[in-house]
């Protein structure tokens, strides 16, 4: 991947502070939609690689489709150049298969002079604030700014307005098997559904998930028989300090502790 020059003028603070705002993605587009965009081929322009294994469902691509042959484009895509003179999609990706699948065979972009890093800030920002956000998408921008730029998980938590301990479950979903990852991004599967998958070896997991579509199983049952599979009791205790006095409460799971501890209700 390309690295561009404007990532390496802005400190890890000055790009939190930008990608955590609220609809940040919806100004980042604004700018573009000012900036003149370029008609490209439809044939130069390649999926975003960081998040190219997140399948997005064929009615939903026929869904942009129709739009596209109905009233056409609204917003340019925006793209940045990679290294083979080629184009790689950053924002406007549904819109993107749709118009390949409306067969469309040029599309106006907008061009982002950004490096990776900013890319994937860029790609956490618009999953955060999509209403019907993918986790898998997420997980996979998360799990690589980690991996390449050393984020920490509060890091990311502040980004993406989440807490530490839903970003930590949320990365727990790379570890299902890739049948399973799929799903979810095909809407077979719920993010609830596969939290409790993710506690399981390779193959419970996939026994388990084909009992949640032959029987129906609730969240609760699944994270149940998860349990259950894990040879664990129903409540995991936690053991808190306060005045030299131990105090033992029991919670499902971290994210109810967490929940706790904040003062929220379970």
């Amino acid at each position: 991947m390309r690295k561009g020059k404007a990532i390496l003028s802005s400190s890890l603070s000055d790009l939190v502070s930008k990608f955590s705002q609220e609809n940040i993605i919806a100004e980042i587009e604004k700018r573009y939609q000012s900036a003149p965009a370029k008609l490209l081929p439809t044939s130069s322009i390649d999926d975003c690689a960081y998040v190219s294994r997140v399948k997005i469902p064929k009615e939903t691509q026929e869904y942009f489709a129709s739009r596209l042959r109905e009233k056409g484009f609204y917003n340019p895509l925006v793209v940045r150049t990679k290294e083979d003179g080629r184009y790689e999609i950053i924002l406007g990706r549904k819109r993107f298969f749709g118009a390949r699948q409306a067969g469309l065979l040029s599309l106006p972009c907008a061009f982002a002079e950004v490096g990776d890093e900013e890319t994937l800030l860029m790609l956490l920002a618009d999953t955060r604030d999509q209403r019907e956000a993918n986790v898998v998408e997420m997980a996979l921008v998360c799990q690589a700014l980690q991996d390449q730029f050393d984020y920490r998980q509060q890091t990311l938590a502040e980004l993406s307005h989440q807490s530490r301990c839903q970003i930590s479950n949320i990365l727990r979903i790379l570890k299902l098997p890739i049948p399973l990852q799929e799903d979810i991004c095909l809407g077979k599967l719920s993010y609830g559904h596969a939290r409790a998958l993710a506690s399981l070896g390779h193959d419970d997991a996939l026994s388990l998930a084909k009992r949640i579509e032959k029987e129906n199983l609730s969240v609760r049952e699944v994270e149940a028989i998860a349990q259950s599979l894990r040879g664990e009791s129903r409540k995991k205790p936690y053991t808190l300090t306060r005045s030299g006095k131990d105090l033992t409460l029991h919670f499902d799971n971290e994210e109810e502790l967490e929940r706790f501890l904040q003062g929220k209700s379970l």
